[in-house]
């Protein structure tokens, strides 16, 4: 590495594994015997009974049913998961995030103590533009969107579909992955497994929603995922006394997330949530079909949009439909942990950084915070990229760092340049060294002079160095193409593989069941590479 490299900044998450976080969480990371061992006060049996009905519309797997019947245990728990409904299941962390849940579940079940994996789909939230489209690579490496038209500010558990959508998606997952027309060998078994899933029973518009759980229970059903909607009434009923608790003290939690927050930045850390005056953690929907708006106190009483309701009022909607009331991310957990027996909550780092306040209001509402447990991480390395990988002697996690750097150091290898600017710093170090020792004995406070002189000059040469690579990786046409192939495998759109590209990239090239059973194969936590 040339002198100039530097290191990469502590991650929130290594300050949470290391402890270093104070007292945000009620476990330290990993204490998953800990958080077992927590009393959880559960109706199991009305839980998994409400859990199997919303199953039937998906197409309720043996395994699942298995694993219900195990839930309503009196002393059962759950590892759980969740994430947002994209189309074709949004980015692979998506399953990475599922396959974690089924993974750990497994390795802490006991016939006296059963332990499911629940992913709880959300919903509830009305950012359309995160969940409305899916970018897919084909074999022509060239990224491929698929876009699923959504109302914005409503929850997105409620939009219907034009079937006609979804038969156009089926059929652009038949050619997507090759630019001559015709699919690859698991185009068709690929489409057609879209296309099962996509025709709801019963529904001549089925929700998104109802398709994203359809292909999530196609996918891992058969390891046991239970899958959970918020919006389902019978579900969201389950936390009305958390939801009536809040409204009594409506900005109760809002302080306690402020101020968790605040000892955050005390030790070095931006605050993830942030609750301006009078906000609350619930949303509310109007009765008629209203958009998603937030809750805010307003006086004697509450604003919801433009409008003054009491808390009466609120509670009326509430009982009229169990759903019309929704969490903030400020609430969510603590709800989802009210109503289910949680010992793990697998989590991605934008979630650990806000689940990092909210230790008091799972103690406002008396819920015990489970271990939060960040997900696995997966990286797939098709044919193509570990032949170029090999090829030149690199690292995949070096190529995801930084590959416009990477791609500059290579060259300058590659054209034999390297060592030659390592000789020139190297030999600028010992002339420097031994002018300090000279004019050390001469006079001591010319050291300085030296020593800024040096450093002038190493910038000098460092600089050319990196000019002289940049125009090295233009001029060599094979390295650049190979490295335009690296980034958009593994760097899409600029971002990395697994928050960016569809899991059905994967299944149209490799074939869903080796794609579903290496994600399965993966530890329960750690980066990985998945290589076929």
């Amino acid at each position: 590495m040339p002198a100039s490299s530097t290191t990469a900044p502590r991650s929130f998450l290594d300050a949470y594994r290391a402890g270093d976080l104070g007292d945000a969480f009620t476990h330290p990371a990993g204490d998953l015997e800990g958080a077992l061992a927590v009393p959880r006060d559960v109706d199991r049996a009305r839980l998994a009974a409400v859990l199997c009905a919303g199953h039937a519309r998906w197409g309720l797997r043996p395994a699942q049913a298995r694993a219900l019947e195990r839930l309503a245990h009196p002393d059962a728990r759950v590892v759980v998961t969740g994430q947002q409904v994209g189309f074709v299941l949004g980015p692979t962390y998506t399953l990475t995030k599922a396959a974690t849940a089924v993974k750990l579940a497994a390795e802490l079940d006991r016939p006296d103590r059963p332990v499911v994996a629940v992913f709880w789909m959300a919903t509830q939230d009305h950012d359309a533009a995160e969940v409305d489209h899916a970018w897919l690579l084909g074999r022509d490496e060239r990224l491929h969107q698929l876009h699923l038209p959504l109302p914005e500010g409503h929850a997105v558990g409620r939009a219907r579909v034009d079937p006609s959508l979804l038969a156009d998606a089926a059929e652009r997952l038949r050619v997507i992955d090759a630019g001559d027309g015709h699919g690859g060998p698991h185009a068709a078994d690929v489409a057609d497994w879209f296309a099962d899933a996509a025709a709801v029973p019963g529904e001549e518009r089925p929700r998104w929603s109802d398709v994203f759980a359809r292909l999530l229970c196609r996918l891992l059903g058969d390891q046991g995922l239970v899958v959970l909607d918020p919006l389902d009434p019978a579900v969201a009923s389950l936390w009305r006394p958390q939801l009536e608790r809040e409204l009594e003290r409506p900005e109760a939690s809002a302080d306690r997330i402020r101020g968790a927050g605040h000892a955050l930045e005390a030790l070095g850390w931006a605050p993830q949530l942030g609750r301006g005056e009078g906000a609350t953690n619930v949303f509310a929907e109007r009765p008629g079909g209203g958009a998603r708006e937030l809750v805010r106190v307003d006086g004697d009483g509450f604003r919801v949009g433009e409008g003054h309701v009491d808390r009466a009022e609120l509670l009326a909607w509430l009982e009229a439909d169990p759903t019309a009331l929704t969490p903030a991310a400020g609430l969510r957990p603590v709800l989802q942990d009210a109503v289910l027996p949680t010992a793990a909550f697998v989590v991605g780092p934008g979630e650990l950084r806000y689940l990092a306040q909210l230790r008091g209001v799972y103690d406002l509402h008396g819920v015990p915070m489970p271990v939060v447990w960040p997900r696995a991480s997966a990286t797939v390395l098709q044919p193509p990229v570990r032949r170029i990988l090999d090829r030149f002697g690199l690292d995949w996690r070096a190529v995801q760092s930084d590959p416009k750097r990477l791609h500059c150091e290579l060259a300058l290898q590659r054209h034999g340049h390297a060592d030659a600017f390592a000789a020139a710093l190297a030999t600028i170090e010992h002339e420097a060294q031994t002018l300090l020792e000279r004019v050390d004995a001469i006079d001591p406070t010319l050291r300085r002079t030296v020593r800024k002189g040096r450093s002038h000059v190493e910038r000098t040469v460092l600089n050319l160095r990196d000019k002289t690579a940049h125009a090295l990786a233009r001029q060599d046409d094979e390295l650049q193409h190979q490295f335009q192939r690296l980034e958009v495998h593994l760097r899409p759109n600029g971002g990395l593989q697994e928050r960016v590209l569809s899991p059905f990239t994967f299944f149209l090239t490799l074939g869903i069941a080796p794609v579903r059973d290496a994600f399965l194969a993966l530890p329960a936590s750690g980066d990985h590479a998945i290589a076929f």
